[in-house]
């Protein structure tokens, strides 16, 4: 990588997967090409049957440390730090109940100070929305306020060079 950005040299193969296809269909959506270059797995289907969200409560100063530490396990798939009942919300998937039970009673109690959990396990998940998109209100002038970036942050996602990006609610 130069001073000046990246060369073509620095792309992987997904990056220029991606320039292929915005080169074919320049308009595309991020969820379109998020379907076409990545196929999103059901768990379930790969023998990981067990799907639980855990609520942690850590004891004050702890948060960090315990939510750093529960992100380094292959098993977390999300991890929230969250207001009300619990200090952090995770998800996790396991093979099998036995993988669950051994990782809550073996390999949670020494990543930090926790003072209690509650599982919840998924028996069947209803929608996953992987399309997110932005509200319509997001680009009126209203909005844009509410939603005001950083100074300079249109500047860098548009190279830094002082040229514009196409036209968005986020850079007009």
């Amino acid at each position: 990588m130069t001073a000046e950005g990246r060369v073509l040299d620095d792309l992987d193969a997904i990056d220029l997967a991606i320039v292929r296809l915005l080169q074919d269909q320049g308009r595309t959506t991020n969820a379109h090409i998020a379907r076409t270059l990545v196929a999103v797995l059901n768990p379930r289907k790969t023998g990981y049957a067990t799907d639980v969200l855990v609520g942690i409560s850590v004891e004050p100063g702890s948060l960090l440390t315990v939510g750093e530490a529960l992100s380094r396990c292959e098993e977390v798939v999300y991890l929230g730090y969250t207001t009300g009942r619990h200090d952090i919300l995770v998800e996790m998937l396991f093979r099998d109940d036995e993988a669950l039970f051994e990782f809550l009673n073996s390999r949670l109690p020494p990543l930090g100070p926790i003072i209690g959990t509650e599982t919840y396990h998924v028996l069947r998940t209803g929608k996953i929305n992987y399309d997110w998109k932005l509200p319509i209100e997001f680009g009126t002038a209203g909005a844009r306020e509410a939603h005001r970036l950083p100074d300079g942050w249109a500047q860098e996602m548009s190279g830094g060079d002082g040229s514009e990006a196409a036209a968005s609610p986020l850079t007009q």
